[in-house]
């Protein structure tokens, strides 16, 4: 199965997660395609028998460069296998963030949804960004949480 991989990462945690992703799928004899929307233009899908497609959450919205390839692609993604997922810190109302995100065709219709997991630091964020996590998290330290095993879990359910 070829498979397209898409995403936005602001700085860089949702990357991470990306590429670990494409690394359990290359595993299971898939063929990858992992394309960062922030840094470069998605090929067209029609040569892909599936598309993931994620991003990481800020203030309740998804990245924007997610929202314009999901509204410039709705068409041709429902003749697709879809799979989703986010990374953000509020796991405990991941679900409720996915459905908020996606449109209801893209939602209703993923094979895999996920949640991946969380990464702040502080060194690469603007000053404004580094406000608002420390006041919403109350925490001053960069955190790192990678969930691996709900990556493990969306990519063989993507199978």
């Amino acid at each position: 199965m070829r498979i397209l991989v898409v995403f936005a990462s602001k700085y860089g945690f949702t990357e991470k997660a990306a590429e670990k992703l494409r690394d359990e799928l290359v595993a299971g004899k898939h063929g990858v395609t992992l394309v960062n929307l922030g840094k470069e233009e998605p090929p067209g899908i029609e040569g892909f028998d599936a598309v993931v497609i994620g991003g990481s959450i800020y203030a309740g919205f998804i990245r924007p460069e997610v929202r314009r390839f999901f509204r410039e692609n709705l068409a041709a993604l429902t003749g697709k296998k879809l799979a989703i997922f986010i990374c953000g810190g509020l796991e405990n109302k991941a679900e409720e963030q996915i459905k908020a995100v996606f449109p209801r065709e893209i939602y209703s219709r993923a094979a895999a949804k996920g949640y991946f997991g969380y990464g702040v630091n502080y060194e690469k964020m603007s000053f404004f960004d580094r406000i608002v996590m420390r006041l919403v998290s109350g925490r001053k330290e960069n955190q790192f949480c990678l969930r691996e095993e709900n990556i493990k879990k969306f990519a063989m359910e993507l199978e």
